[in-house]
Formats: C-alpha cells, sequence, structure tokens
C-alpha cells in the first residue's frame, strides 16, 4: 500500500509541474513571438505567471457543475496507464494503449461541451456538433496509431517501448509520426492554449467559465494535449530508453519538451493561416487523415509481406 501511495505523489507531482511549466512556456513564448511582430500588449510575465493566471480564475465566483468534475476525473484517471519508467506505472495492463485512447476520446468530448453550456443546461444541438469536429481532429491520431499497433503487435505501451530498443519506431513509421505531431497542433490551435482566446477566432471562441470550473477545463486541455505529446514520445520515440549514457527517465523528458515546443512554435508560425475552424477542418480532412490511411496501407502492405510471405 505505501508503494502504491508513493507512486500515486510521484505521478501527481510529474503532472503538476509539467502541467505549470508547460503552461509558462507556451504563454512566454507565445507573448514573445508576438512581440516581435509589433503587438506590444502580449508582454507575459515571469514564471509565476501561470499561479497568477490560476488564482485569477479562483477568484471569480462561479459554481461548478457536476461535468466540470467528471472531465476532472477522467483528466487524471488518463495518466494512471502511462508508464513513466519501468516501474513507475500506476496501473499496468496488457491493453494500456486502448485504453489510454478511449479516455482521450471522452476527455475531448467533455472539452467539447464546454462553450456550449449555459445556466440553464447544455445546449446539446450545438454541442453535438463541437463535439464531432474537435473528435475527427484525432482520426489521424488514431489511425496512425493503428498503424503502429500493426507494426508493433501489441497494445501495451510497455512492450512497444521494450521494443524500440535497437531502433524507434519512427524509423519505420516516419510519417506516422509527422502525422501524429501535426494532428496535435490543430488540437492545440483549437483548444486555444497558448494564452486567451481573442475574438475574431470564428468558431473557436471558447467560453471556459470561471472560477474552479475554469481551472478543471483549463487543466483538462492541457491534460489532452500533452498526453498526445507523451504517447508520441512513448510510441515513436523510444519513450523513457536509455540513450547512451543518458537515464531513460530524462530522455523521456527531453523528448517530451521537444515535441512539445515544436508544436508552439508551429502552431504560432502558422498564424492566422489557421484561424477559422472550417480551414482547420478542410487541412485535417484534406491532407492529415487521407495521409493517415495511406500510411496505414503501406503498413499492412509491409504487415502482410513480413509475416505472410516473408519477403521483408
Amino acid at each position: 500500500m505505501l508503494l502504491i501511495l508513493k507512486k500515486i505523489v510521484y505521478v501527481l507531482v510529474i503532472i503538476g509541474i509539467n502541467t505549470y511549466m508547460c503552461s509558462y512556456l507556451a504563454a512566454k513564448l507565445s507573448a514573445r513571438m508576438e512581440l516581435r511582430r509589433g503587438y506590444m500588449l502580449t508582454i507575459i510575465g515571469g514564471v509565476g505567471f501561470p499561479a497568477i493566471r490560476l488564482f485569477s480564475y479562483l477568484a471569480r465566483d462561479s459554481s461548478a457543475g457536476i461535468w466540470s468534475f467528471v472531465t476532472f476525473l477522467f483528466s487524471m484517471i488518463i495518466w494512471t496507464v502511462a508508464p513513466f519508467s519501468t516501474e513507475l506505472i500506476l496501473v499496468d495492463i496488457n491493453s494500456s494503449l486502448m485504453i489510454a485512447l478511449l479516455f482521450l476520446i471522452i476527455i475531448i468530448s467533455l472539452n467539447s461541451t464546454v462553450s456550449d453550456n449555459t445556466r440553464y443546461g447544455l445546449v446539446w444541438g450545438q454541442a453535438t456538433k463541437r463535439i464531432i469536429s474537435n473528435l475527427s481532429l484525432i482520426i489521424p491520431f488514431l489511425i496512425s496509431t493503428a498503424s503502429l499497433i500493426l507494426a508493433n503487435r501489441t497494445f501495451s505501451l510497455k512492450e512497444i517501448v521494450d521494443i524500440q530498443s535497437e531502433l524507434w519506431n519512427a524509423v519505420y513509421q516516419p510519417m506516422g509520426l509527422m502525422i501524429t505531431v501535426f494532428s496535435v497542433v490543430l488540437i492545440f490551435k483549437v483548444f486555444g492554449m497558448k494564452r486567451e482566446v481573442r475574438q475574431g477566432l470564428s468558431s473557436i471562441n471558447y467560453v471556459e467559465g470561471t472560477g474552479f470550473a475554469g481551472v478543471i477545463f483549463r487543466f483538462s486541455r492541457y491534460s489532452v494535449v500533452l498526453f498526445m505529446i507523451y504517447l508520441i514520445a512513448i510510441l515513436y520515440l523510444g519513450g523513457y530508453k536509455n540513450f547512451y549514457f543518458i537515464r531513460g527517465d530524462v530522455m523521456l523528458g527531453i523528448k517530451f519538451y521537444i515535441i512539445f515546443l515544436f508544436i508552439v512554435f508551429a502552431e504560432k508560425a502558422l498564424g492566422s493561416n489557421l484561424s477559422h475552424l472550417n480551414t482547420i477542418m478542410r487541412v485535417n480532412g484534406k491532407f492529415l487523415i487521407p495521409m493517415s490511411i495511406l500510411n496505414f496501407v503501406i503498413t499492412i502492405g509491409f504487415f502482410i509481406y513480413r509475416n505472410i510471405y516473408g519477403l521483408i
């Protein structure tokens, strides 16, 4: 029991610290790039900025409904199947990847209902449209993950990491790596996480709410993006495997922040070119989804030639 409690504390500390640092880096880098473009009102404070934003949310009068607590619950549960090292994992099951993807779909669906929630209840018609739109953005991520599952022939995250002891899956699945990264960029864009979402981004104007509910949904969106980045590091970049003399857990952190910083810069580089939800959906439907399907077909061909005919 003491060992389990110790692991829970470690996981909570890891989630808390990395969420705080990613929130700070996203706001700082976004403000820095806007400042270089001439927007003088985008200066962000120091390392304490996320804490100031947190207290500003909590200082507002707002009640947290049942949806807020359900969202927070799933945002925490999703990390229970995440292996941070060989020993540091709360729930070690063979189908951990499938459970993680299921939780990811649930959290994105819950977050998609935020802006359609009023004091009179949920506007189900608008919420359904938004859920479908946001879930369609992770279709390339899911298809690319299916390609990797087919190539590795396992649903276990720990086994996928062990398979990459010699070569990372990125060597065999470079197209899948590219697709999953840009899929996270689109999610990052739609969730408006780099800073407060400004008016003018048609159809991407989220109303987070205030008070404790606002903190929960802000944290939940970061949990979605950070978990997707974590999955990319695990699935394609060897996860927590040692890299020469560098410890595996340190390498996992390095890979995680390299991917995160690339996503922040990529999202900001796209700028107003992807400022409308319809444009994002077209990019997803005309580029990422077809490319992920093509990658899946290539993987099936590779699987057949290697495992059935033995030609590779």
